[in-house]
């Protein structure tokens, strides 16, 4: 079999059935506008010399019938869609298409091993029969690689081209459901747009959008067995659902569920309705401009392991339940602190006709008054009287109980 048909079984059927395509490896891929290949404008605006960046995105390619071309001489490809950009990797095989214009362009061959596809170490070294070390008898040894179907040498150089940072690693596909459009990354990302994704195989249109495969899965299968997005497990995920998709959700992590039990929240319905579920590691809303605006048309509730704090650092709050409103901290035993400050604090009044009562203030000025009473003493004709009233011991008794007025809890400045 020759180099090209053999390259051709990458795709999957023979280069003569490929409508204006060939097949290549790629050697070099340009990322940024730093490449050494792209080339200067010449434009100095007095700071720098601007840089064409037209062909970021492009590769560099070695067709494989191509076994005698310098790695400079090659010539690079754009790709067939820049706005829907599926960027190869040094290593990767890809179709090198024909336009209706004349222009050839890149597209890269998918594989089920979604993360390295059909990626080959040291391709060029091994397709390039020049970087080949002779065996005994002098003629070089040829074979060919499965994954790619090019020439193997039997030894690449030490100059190989390499990629700058990839490296394998395992990444399982998705399973699909009849109908799916799905969207995979080599990285474990992906988007589904879905219609029978449930178990009952009723319409209920849904979009799984998913930033990671999870580590339970990733230990648990074999490299190349299909999966499913696992909304606990998953790095950050987004679904919007419809119907009878049912949400596979528990808060919490599957090693370290959440320990808090909701007292007033009831457990979300999980399938029947439109919704939206956002899982992650951490979430963050931000309104840089005007307000953060949250509406329900039911119930909303706040369920957390942790501290709930609100920091409103410049024009205060305002806050209408118009019902009854209920602060408890009774499964702990916990504080509460509303603290004024220097501020004022009203309970049941906008008035400051009625000001509180510092309980232990009024308790000593009592015990003052009951000590003056004790200590009185009255002129008469006949002289002065005795100290004291004749029931002082009824005051002191009052005395002695002063204290039970005072609260065990509630405490004011």
């Amino acid at each position: 079999m020759g180099r090209l048909s053999q390259a051709g079984q990458v795709s999957g059927r023979s280069i003569s059935t490929r409508t204006k395509a060939s097949v290549g490896i790629v050697v070099d891929v340009i990322v940024d506008d730093q490449h050494e290949d792209i080339t200067e404008t010449g434009i100095d605006n007095g700071t720098f010399e601007s840089r064409s960046t037209f062909m970021v995105g492009s590769v560099k390619v070695r067709k494989v019938d191509d076994v005698n071309s310098d790695v400079s001489d090659l010539r690079y490809y754009k790709p067939i869609d820049i706005t829907t950009l599926d960027l190869p990797i040094i290593g990767e095989t890809v179709d090198l298409v024909q336009l209706g214009n004349g222009n050839i362009v890149y597209r890269r061959i998918t594989d089920s091993k979604v993360n390295s596809g059909n990626f080959l170490e040291d391709a060029d070294a091994k397709v390039n029969p020049k970087t080949e070390e002779p065996i005994e008898g002098g003629a070089s040894e040829k074979k060919t690689t499965a994954a790619t179907g090019t020439p193997n040498s039997s030894s690449p150089t030490d100059d190989s081209i390499k990629n700058k940072y990839f490296e394998p690693t395992q990444i399982n596909p998705l399973m699909f459901f009849e109908g799916d459009k799905v969207i995979q990354s080599r990285f474990g990302q992906s988007i589904r747009f879905s219609g029978y994704n449930n178990i009952d195989n009723v319409l209920a249109p849904t979009i799984v959008i998913r930033n990671r495969q999870g580590n339970k899965s990733l230990e648990e299968l074999k490299d190349g067995s299909p999966t499913m997005e696992n909304i606990i497990d998953d790095g950050s995920i987004i679904v919007l659902s419809s119907g009878e998709h049912l949400l596979e959700f528990t808060p919490g992590q599957i090693d370290t569920p959440m320990e808090t039990t909701p007292i007033y929240a009831e457990e979300p319905e999980l399938k029947g309705t439109d919704q939206v579920l956002i899982n992650s590691g951490r979430i963050i809303l931000s309104s840089k401009d005007s307000e953060m605006l949250f509406y329900s048309k039911g119930n909303y509730g706040f369920i957390s392991d942790g501290k709930f704090t609100i920091d409103n650092g410049l024009d205060g709050a305002e806050m209408d339940f118009n019902g009854d409103v209920l602060i408890t901290t009774n499964d702990n035993n916990f504080t509460i602190n509303p603290n004024g400050g220097s501020g004022e604090i009203y309970l049941n009044t906008d008035s400051v006709d009625e000001p509180l009562v510092r309980g232990e203030t009024l308790k000593d000025l009592l015990e003052q008054l009951i000590d003056a009473i004790n200590a009185q003493i009255f002129s008469t004709p006949a002289g002065p009287t005795m100290v004291g009233p004749n029931n002082r011991g009824d005051f002191n008794k009052i005395k002695s109980k002063l204290d039970t007025f005072l609260s065990t809890l509630n405490y004011t400045e």
